[in-house]
């Protein structure tokens, strides 16, 4: 169950990086049943990793308690990054790729204080998504229609990021069964 809900989230996400195939799908299906079925696939692929994530004992690394006492200020920049990606915002300028950053820095800090191999492959394959997902874009080189940044959203990033700090890491237990306090 868990590696087919990764073979299905990250086989789902690989579609957009193809524009050919992507358009293709758009045109075949319609630009609302492509996003639903993309959505459907990957919430299906979610709780499929979810649901067969099983942590084990088989580590393949020793990790710091230094990474765990900073865990709370890293995860509040992968998140605001992640929020800014969506809003015209100096973050998203500066940083060009902010979904990607906060993506990657959320799998390297996971990384970094998970050491199980079930928790490597899913962190690193996140990890290897985002890299890969920066790598095309950038070989693309396309010109991205850029909207001007308003420090409003940056503030409203900021904030949405220190609540879903607050959140993720009230409710880490209930959605990943490891409780972090």
């Amino acid at each position: 169950m868990f590696f087919s809900g990764i073979i299905l989230f990250f086989g789902v996400h690989l579609i957009p990086l193809n524009t050919n195939l992507k358009g293709f799908l758009k045109t075949r299906l319609g630009e609302g049943t492509y996003l639903g079925l993309f959505s459907l696939a990957s919430l299906l692929g979610i709780l499929l990793i979810i649901l067969g994530y099983e942590s084990n004992s088989n580590f393949l690394y020793s990790i710091s308690g230094i990474f765990f006492q900073y865990s709370k200020f890293i995860m509040f920049i992968s998140f605001s990054t992640l929020i800014a990606a969506n809003f015209p915002t100096y973050i998203k300028t500066t940083t060009k790729h902010p979904m990607s950053l906060g993506i990657a820095i959320w799998s390297i800090f996971h990384l970094f204080t998970n050491s199980d191999t079930t928790s490597v492959i899913l962190f690193s394959s996140f990890l290897t998504y985002a890299v890969i997902s920066v790598l095309i874009a950038e070989l693309r080189n396309t010109e991205v229609k850029k909207s001007s940044p308003k420090i409003i959203f940056d503030a409203l990033s900021i904030i949405l990021g220190g609540i879903l700090t607050m959140l993720a890491y009230n409710f880490h237990g209930y959605l990943s069964g490891v409780n972090l306090s």
